[in-house]
């Protein structure tokens, strides 16, 4: 299987590259696209034989003919606002994965479903830590459930992670801005980093967290038919403090716009606060039986980012030794938790279960 990695001399690239690359029982022939080609030669030469690096830049379409020639697959790394190249894969019956945690994408990439489906290639959205760990953990504890009532999820971030711009620009632009979430029957619109939650953190213990606008929610909604909601908070309480202030007054969408969001995210990449490590803790409420539970199911460790490129790279395995339906869809849809789950242990990620009977409104250790 050859497989093209999109952005793959970025952090989450070169987890996936040298994952594939190392398979114990056939490593992928694997190919790292960048539009700094001597950049993305370099990176392969870390990997050995079977890596390789290609000069590309997925917005100029009219080299989608010399780069997509023979591939079976390609995991995007980069953040897209359009579906040109997601739709020069499809048609050409390339498996597509894609680590975007941006719901406005995933819902024109799941317009292409009869794209796919008619060329017999699989593309697999969701896959991360969240939106993709979270999934399948909801997904996971909702299949233990006879019914399920809500779905909360908690994300907890070390700010000392060297994230890449596009990550840190995608969180800052989402601090303060409106946002839709369901609610029974209906949506309510609400401020990213408002509407505090307490939730408990393995290692990190109980912390404020405050709704923010991960896709899990809105795709764990639109799969499940569960309303379901997250919430962020930073390993730093002063940080996570000093965001919720200004979004509750009013703050800080103005004061991004004085300063410029290039140039705050460029001030956020000098800032020494906080360590690389991560949180995430899925609740699902619902009955078992004629019982009223709450199942509860945390993962934490260090580097976030590697996370998500091991599990693009075990969901690009998956999709070559398993057979997947053909069209678009969410990684809690086709794949099943352990295996994912499996490869985080391996890698020395903790997960930890716990369960709660409801009694009267009560919970019930």
């Amino acid at each position: 299987m050859t497989t093209l990695i999109v952005g793959g001399y970025g952090s989450v690239g070169r987890t996936i590259a040298e994952e594939l690359a190392t398979a114990p029982d056939d490593p992928s022939a694997v190919i790292i696209a960048g539009r700094d080609g001597i950049k993305a030669n370099a990176v392969a030469g870390e990997f050995g034989d079977h890596v390789s690096g290609v000069e590309f830049d997925f917005q100029e379409t009219d080299s989608y003919t010399r780069v997509l020639e023979d591939l079976d697959q390609v995991v995007m790394c980069v953040d897209q606002s359009g579906t040109a190249f997601v739709e020069a894969c499809l048609e050409r019956g390339i498996d597509y994965i894609d680590i975007t945690a941006s719901d406005e994408f995933f819902r024109k990439v799941e317009q292409l479903d009869d794209v796919a489906r008619d060329n017999g290639a699989t593309a697999i959205l969701s896959v991360g830590l969240a939106p993709g760990i979270t999934n399948l953990l909801a997904k996971r504890m909702a299949d233990q459930l006879s019914t399920v009532s809500e779905i909360r999820i908690g994300v907890l971030l070390g700010l000392g992670e060297a994230f890449g711009p596009a990550a840190s620009r995608w969180t800052l632009e989402r601090i303060g801005r409106e946002f839709e979430v369901p609610r029974a029957g209906h949506s309510e619109s609400v401020r990213g980093f408002s509407n505090p939650e307490s939730v408990e953190f393995p290692r990190y213990g109980r912390r404020r967290a405050y709704s923010f606008d991960f896709a899990d929610q809105h795709v764990l909604h639109r799969t499940l038919d569960v309303p379901a909601r997250t919430y962020l908070c930073f390993d730093s309480r002063a940080v996570t403090s000093a965001a919720y202030g200004l979004s509750q007054l009013g703050l800080y969408r103005p004061a991004v716009e004085a300063i410029g969001l290039d140039r705050l995210t460029e001030l956020v990449s000098t800032l020494s606060v906080g360590g690389d490590g991560f949180a995430v803790t899925v609740e699902v409420d619902g009955q078992q039986h004629s019982t009223a539970k709450t199942l509860t199911t945390a993962v934490d460790g260090r580097e976030q980012s590697r996370v998500t490129g091991i599990v693009a790279a075990t969901v690009s395995l998956a999709t070559r030794d398993t057979t997947l339906s053909d069209g678009v869809h969410h990684v809690h849809e086709v794949l099943e938790p352990e295996p994912v789950l499996d490869a985080l242990r391996e890698h020395g990620y903790r997960l930890t279960n716990s369960e709660q009977i409801r009694e009267a409104g009560t919970l019930v250790r």
